[in-house]
């Protein structure tokens, strides 16, 4: 132990470093690793030598037990002894014969020895060191205690260190405790007082309070590790949380040098490192092939010492450093743990981890507890340590069909990580489907990649070889999410008369779901009793195939089983999502999100949040579908998507599109997607998104193209398992867009006479109707897309059928009804994430209208997509003359030309300026221009949109005023003081209702 520590560990040694200093006679140290015995002795040598005693000090070896004097040889090598007693020792050493001195010879020198050690003792005090005496040799362990019986005569003291356990049978330390006079110390562990002293000295008070308790659980009292936690500490500085005491490299040499002179406790510890959570004394005790009396006796010594606690080791860190030690013993040691516990029938997890670390090809036997462990890793999350089980699996002796399983579970890890690393796996497993020795799971599985990626050949063959070779009652519950795939990847599959025979009757004999005659499988729930409507399915409680009503009687687990989720949860996802249930389906699709734990399974959760990106979309949650679609994206590289990378693609253009960030959509739109997409469930969607970008940007006739090149509903049901399109909602707008309104009538008329159509497309139909009838059908059509969409909860749409809901209540002279749905609506809007699409249309007076510009962030994402609610809702908070005094400010009109322009003198503009400041929380003039809807107009300059009710910059209700700069004159005078009182007339009739 280096110098600048024995302050640090001196106080709990003080008594018997006082107590060694001043008296005679023998004393035998014991204690654990790392108590501190060796730093005892050095720091009583160090006391020795300043005092000017002479002091002969040696070390037992393991290696040097079967050396006579291979102990007192160390004395001649000690500086500055007098020649009498080395010529003493030397002598002794010399004249020792193999065996024991016994004979007269040897007393004679043992005598001399003596002696010389009397004489040199009478002119200062002599100090006789031995440090692990339990490897002291024969001949030196006679000698010693022949010297320590004469000590208690003379001035010279014996101080001898041994452990607490020592070999069977070993009893050298009870002939130093028994004779007369000897004392037997201790060497006891550190308390948290003391711990506190410790740190005090290396690292202050204040961080000595915080930090002594951990520091003293974590080193158990053991001044060796206590002190290389300080080390490690003060490497750290002080500023550390108590909750987070650092263990470095100081702190894992000290562990590892405590047990390198105890082999027999460095083998427990090994062994309970290997073991890890399955460790039970007697298991430690079959590993190394010893009893557990005595194993027991080592965890005793080991907890005594502070090296283990109650609960095994300490710190995580622990066990990492103890199996580093093993190297090339380590796999041997794991293969006899897998043995050991797989005969004790331990779980497959703890098995097949020491299968894994031991690395050698498993016996056959072995493979399924590697298989049973795999799927258990996977449902946890963690699919590197269940690819390692498989991988094993796969290097053991076995048949083709029982390697065509191992290597379908290959496959089907690496789709919930990354499809496209499956690839080699799906070779070898198709060679084996042709061969005959793949089973129906793996065919399935092999159909679904195939689609995955477009292969449709290869797709077709596999599935002619699954109708051909598998009875239909070996699909179980996994035919749901086998049929809802097909339909997603490539619905043209399911018009194969066999594969369409073949999914029927596997629906029919499955017994958990009965089906009914739709294309995809049915919603697997009983109506509700209020509304006939069908309810949420209880959470997946069970994956391994248990009763549905044991499962419902369990909690729902807290992380979502992947296998279960391709299976079944997607298909009832699906089944809603046809129905036109998009919100029941968002619910569903919600509880499944808010489960899962973390991005272990990057594809199951790329897809999933990709499904749940299209349906926020679908309810008009624009942000989150956003969010949720571009970290679907992220999670997956583009070319790993397949032909589903249509799915995150169409969310992120047609929200973009709609939150007015076209060119953010159009960046999305220059992502390659590959020919396959066409082809798939992904492939109209991606057509609707581009036609409404299309749309949006000035471009009808290519719109509507692109919604004409989509199938309608009723033409290709199974092209629509991910919810309608509304598609001709969508062509009725292009047309409305090119002018063409007599086709737009007969296409909105044709969506409204189809029956069971989702009330979405009822209402946007009803929309473009509203738009082509006259005045006296108009109101009639708005009201009842109001009707539709409220009920369906179709946010969007229904902002829209509101807003111009409120048109026509204000030409009407409804102010009050204008004012309430222009409210909602703008509401409505601004919490899709698209206040701007009602830009268009004039507000209510008094109201505030929508940005003509959405807000946006860094890297073309929308902030708010559009004015946030509390600058909105400030906005509507000025009144007629701020709001009036704000608009000029914010064009860049002076202060003294505000007050030419609305006849008021200077002093009031700059009041209503302040007030302004406040309500909008600005600063400056120029932030008005964000705030209240800037326009410019090619070779004008910036004008501000006026709020409708309210007349435009620099006129009064339609008057024309006098241009900035100059004087009015008499006749505008006149005008605006008749306007004046005509608004004014008209705000207080506004007041009293209509």
């Amino acid at each position: 132990m280096r110098r600048e520590n024995c302050d640090l560990c001196s106080t709990p040694f003080g008594d018997l470093l006082r107590e060694a200093e001043r008296r005679s006679g023998v004393l035998v140290l014991q204690g654990g690793p790392g108590t501190g015995k060796t730093f005892f002795l050095e720091e009583t040598k160090r006391r020795a030598l300043t005092s000017g005693s002479l002091c002969l000090h040696a070390t037992g070896f393991r290696e040097e037990r079967d050396i006579p004097f291979s102990v007192v040889e160390q004395f001649l090598h000690v500086p500055g002894i007098p020649e009498s007693i080395r010529a003493a020792v030397r002598q002794l050493v010399k004249g020792a014969a193999p065996a024991t001195p016994t004979g007269p010879a040897s007393a004679h020198l043992l005598r001399d020895l003596v002696s010389a050690l009397v004489a040199a003792a009478s002119n200062s005090g002599i100090l006789v060191l031995v440090d692990d005496a339990q490897y002291t040799d024969p001949a030196s362990q006679a000698c010693l205690l022949y010297l320590a019986r004469r000590a208690q005569s003379h001035d010279i003291t014996f101080v001898v260190a041994y452990p607490h356990i020592l070999r069977e049978g070993m009893r050298a330390h009870l002939e130093f405790v028994g004779i007369p006079g000897a004392r037997l110390i201790e060497a006891a562990g550190l308390r948290e007082q003391e711990v506190r002293e410790l740190l005090v000295d290396g690292l202050g008070a204040e961080a000595a309070a915080r930090l002594a308790a951990p520091v003293h659980r974590i080193s158990g009292g053991n001044p060796a590790l206590a002190t290389a936690l300080v080390r490690d500490l003060l490497l750290a500085g002080t500023a550390i949380p108590e909750a987070s005491v650092p263990v470095g490299d100081a702190f894992r040499t000290a562990y590892l040098a405590c047990l390198v002179r105890h082999p027999n406790l460095a083998q427990t510890v090994q062994a309970l490192a290997v073991l890890g959570d399955a460790a039970t004394p007697a298991r430690v005790a079959h590993l190394l092939e010893c009893t557990t009396k005595e194993t027991g006796r080592h965890i005793a010594e080991l907890e005594r010492a502070g090296l283990l606690g109650d609960d095994g080791f300490r710190h995580p860190a622990v066990p990492g450093a103890v199996l580093g030690m093993l190297d090339a013993e380590l796999p041997g040691l794991h293969r006899r743990a897998a043995e050991l516990l797989f005969a004790q029938g331990a779980p497959a997890l703890a098995v097949a981890r020491h299968l894994v670390a031991a690395d050698e090809p498993p016996a056959p036997s072995r493979v399924r507890v590697l298989r049973h462990a795999a799927q258990q890793l996977v449902r946890a999350g963690r699919p590197d340590e269940a690819l390692a089980c498989l991988r094993l699996a796969d290097r053991a002796g076995l048949d083709e069909r029982e390697r065509s399983r191992i290597t379908a579970a290959l496959v089907g890890t690496l789709c919930r990580v990354n499809p496209l690393a499956a690839e080699p796996e799906v070779r070898r497993l198709l060679a084996a489907a042709r061969a005959g020795q793949a089973d129906c799971s793996a065919l399935r599985l092999l159909v679904t990649w195939f689609l995955w990626f477009g292969c449709h050949d290869q797709a077709r063959e596999v599935m002619a070889l699954l109708v051909a070779t598998c009875e239909p009652s070996h699909a179980h519950d996994g035919v749901q999410g086998f049929h809802a795939l097909i339909g997603c990847l490539w619905p043209k599959l399911l018009d194969d008369a066999a594969v369409r025979l073949y999914l029927c009757t596997a629906r029919d004999v499955t017994a958990s779901v009965r089906y009914g005659a739709t294309p995809m499988p049915p919603f697997p729930a009983a109506p509700d009793d209020s509304g006939g409507r069908p309810r949420l399915p209880a959470p997946a409680t069970c994956v391994d195939g248990t009763d549905n009503d044991a499962a419902e009687r369990r909690p729902a687990p807290a992380v979502v089983d992947a296998h279960r989720f391709w299976e079944s949860d997607l298909a009832t996802v699906l089944e809603l999502m046809q129905k036109g249930e998009t919100a029941l389906a968002g619910r569903f699709c919600e509880e499944q999100w808010h489960r899962l734990t973390g991005p272990e399974l990057p594809a199951r959760q790329a897809f999933q949040a990709a499904l749940r990106a299209h349906i926020r979309w679908s309810l008009g949650d624009l942000r989150t579908a956003v969010a949720c679609a571009a970290s679907a994206l992220d999670l997956l590289p583009d070319h790993s998507w397949g032909v589903a990378v249509g799915l995150p693609l169409s969310v992120l253009i047609a929200a973009h599109t709609l939150m007015g960030d076209p060119g953010q959509a159009a960046r999305y739109l220059e992502r390659p997607v590959p020919d396959e997409m066409w082809d798939s469930s992904f492939g109209p969607l991606y057509r609707m998104a581009r036609g409404r970008h299309l749309l949006e940007t000035g471009r009808p006739r290519a719109a509507l193209n692109e919604f004409l090149a989509c199938p309608a509903s009723d033409e290709a049901p199974q092209a629509n398992v991910l919810g309608p399109l509304g598609r001709r909602a969508c062509v009725a707008e292009a047309y409305l867009a090119l002018g063409e309104t007599e086709r737009a009538r007969g296409t909105a008329v044709t969506e409204l006479m189809r029956a069971h159509r989702p009330a979405d497309a009822r209402g946007r139909a009803l929309l473009a109707l509203a738009a082509v009838d006259g005045p006296e059908r108009r109101r009639h059509h708005l009201e009842e897309a109001e009707r539709v969409l409220r009920a369906a909860g179709s946010r969007l749409s229904l902002a829209r059928a509101l807003a111009h809901l409120s048109q026509v209540d204000l030409a009407d002279g409804h102010t009050r009804t204008a004012r309430a749905r222009w409210r909602e609506a703008l509401s409505l809007a601004t919490e899709c994430g698209a206040p701007h699409l009602l830009r268009h249309l004039a507000t209510p007076h008094d109201e505030p209208s929508p940005a003509a510009e959405p807000l946006l962030a860094e890297r073309g994402h929308p902030a708010g997509a559009g004015v946030p609610p509390t600058v909105t809702v400030a906005v509507g908070s000025l009144t007629e003359a701020e709001w009036r005094v704000a608009s000029l400010a914010a064009s860049g009109r002076s202060n003294r030309q505000i007050a030419t322009r609305l006849y008021i003198t200077v002093s009031t503009v700059e009041q209503h300026l302040t007030r302004v400041y406040r309500k909008l929380c600005v600063r400056r003039r120029s932030d008005l221009a964000d705030l209240l809807g800037l326009q410019h107009q090619a070779g004008e300059p910036a004008r501000c949109a006026p709020l409708p009710g309210r007349p435009e910059h620099g006129s009064t209700s339609g008057v024309p005023t006098a241009p900035p700069g100059s004087q009015p004159s008499p006749e505008d005078d006149r005008r605006a003081r008749g306007a004046r009182r005509t608004r004014a007339a008209h705000t207080t009739a506004s007041r009293a209702g209509p």
